[in-house]
């Protein structure tokens, strides 16, 4: 499995058979981009009811080839779903993740979870992925979204540029966490505030799995702040992990008005 930075998207709008009524706040962790024979990708999200957002998982195959793309689905728990689709040449696949089901499991596993997913190619034909989210509600109500690209390398320290809690727009941050390992492991956060102090928190991160911190929650030295972050893997043989980070501000009474999303830069 390989998950790492990409400079490139494929900007697909969601086309989906029907509306939905789960909710999903996901960030992506690795969408592979890039056509690379055997490439691998690793999306961090999440689909919990409250959040009123739908996930999108966005897959293209460009090459004239059939791939065949194993899925698997990591949860914070480290349960691991699998999923093998077919995405025909020069065709988009799209996985709503909301609405996803699994042979031999009733109801929809992945319709009120936390989720990471890795997209891995079995036949050696090159694809593209990523992940879209939107929100409020169902496509009817949608009034914003964001997209991004993952990683199709992982590593175990990973630079966020940008982060704030509060300020006049009530801005929230989320730094989102895979752990693409099939061991547990242990990260280590800091924050890089602008006066040049920092915050440090550890947590345990299950193998498979992802993890989020709420920093608003979490830190609350972080209030009314700006900040960057650090996000490394620990132990004398660290994790691999892959790391992005997501905002959401409130703007005319609406809350979570906007948003944006962003992988994170590797730094090893």
């Amino acid at each position: 499995m390989s998950t790492g930075c990409t400079d490139r998207q494929l900007l697909l709008s969601p086309q989906s058979p029907h509306p939905s009524q789960t909710r999903s706040l996901i960030t992506t962790l690795n969408a592979g981009v890039g056509t690379v024979p055997g490439a691998s990708a690793a999306i961090e999200g999440c689909t919990i009811v409250w959040n009123g957002f739908d996930l999108f998982y966005l897959i293209a195959n460009p090459g004239a080839t059939t791939a065949v793309i194993d899925g698997r689905y990591l949860l914070p728990d480290g349960t691991v779903l699998t999923k093998q689709y077919t995405v025909a040449p020069q065709s988009r696949f799209n996985v709503w993740a909301d609405y996803e089901t699994f042979a031999g499991l009733a109801g929809l596993p992945l319709g009120n979870t936390a989720v990471s997913a890795t997209f891995t190619s079995a036949n050696g034909v090159g694809f593209v992925a990523e992940r879209a989210m939107w929100w409020p509600g169902d496509a009817a109500q949608w009034f914003e979204g964001h997209d991004s690209a993952g990683a199709l390398r992982s590593g175990t320290k990973w630079g966020l540029a940008d982060g704030e809690v509060g300020g006049t727009l009530g801005t929230e941050t989320y730094i989102l966490i895979a752990n693409t390992s099939n061991t547990d492991g242990t990260v280590r956060v800091t924050l890089v505030y602008e006066d040049g102090s920092t915050t440090v928190l550890t947590r345990p991160i299950k193998a498979n799995s992802r993890t989020n911190v709420a920093v608003g929650v979490e830190v609350p030295a972080a209030a009314n702040r700006r900040f960057g972050a650090v996000v490394e893997s620990l132990g004398t043989n660290p994790v691999q992990i892959v790391v992005e980070r997501a905002m959401y501000s409130n703007a005319g009474g609406v809350t979570w008005a906007a948003g944006s999303n962003n992988l994170g830069t590797r730094v090893r």
